[in-house]
């Protein structure tokens, strides 16, 4: 399975970025994957990838993305699939740290899965783990060119597009058929989750993914406790 994160460089629409250290956590992100010897490449655009900041060591998958973040990221996965990986693949934050591999947390027989919430929620999937088997890979790929063509500008818009392009929002967790594809909508339980304290090893999750404003400030000191920097 390819690990797949996301990383560009926008200061003047996301100027609070420089300080959250995205190339320190995409190293620890490369750590983890090294630990569980998955592959792990950055989606990017060539004004990121050449640029100083670049973290050295790390794939970097080099597209031609539009200028707005959340089109950016919607447009990188769906020219990543385009691409036609050989691989099953998984969309990761780069705020995310794969802690087991995670083919033993994704039932082989969903086309696409994803973290899910509930049906009434503003947001009710959590696009920080996203997995697209290779077994339906050309309807995913179609699907996730849909989200790019109609993602918008706003922040949080790319989990919009993603959940308009998969609804309706099922009322249970489980397989349910979407354009042809199986797609497991998943509980984010030891899928995709939160640290609670810095001392909170999650031991049993899969990925853990330290997303919010809050706990993006001890993610450095989660990892150093834990042995990823």
């Amino acid at each position: 399975m390819i690990i797949a994160s996301f990383w560009v460089l926008r200061p003047e629409e996301h100027p609070e970025a420089e300080a959250r250290n995205y190339p320190g956590m995409l190293k620890v992100l490369q750590r983890s994957c090294d630990r569980l010897r998955l592959k792990h490449v950055v989606l990017t655009d060539e004004r990121t990838a050449f640029s100083a900041q670049w973290p050295a060591g790390i794939e970097a998958c080099v597209l031609q993305l539009p200028e707005p973040l959340m089109r950016a990221a919607t447009e990188a996965q769906a020219r990543f699939l385009e691409a036609s990986p050989n691989d099953d693949v998984m969309f990761v934050g780069a705020d995310c740290v794969m802690l087991k591999d995670p083919q033993a947390f994704y039932p082989i027989e969903a086309g696409i899965c994803v973290t899910y919430r509930d049906p009434v929620t503003k947001y009710p999937i959590n696009t920080g783990a996203q997995v697209i088997r290779k077994h339906s890979m050309e309807a995913a790929t179609k699907l996730y060119r849909r989200v790019a063509d109609r993602c918008g500008t706003v922040w949080c818009d790319d989990q919009l597009a993603l959940v308009a392009e998969l609804s309706p929002m099922p009322v249970s967790f489980g397989m349910h058929e979407r354009h042809g594809i199986k797609v497991g909508f998943l509980t984010m339980k030891r899928r995709n989750v939160v640290p609670r304290t810095i001392a909170d090893r999650c031991e049993l999750a899969c990925m853990v993914h330290f997303r919010g404003k809050a706990r993006k400030k001890f993610f450095f000191e989660w990892a150093t406790r834990q042995g990823y920097a």
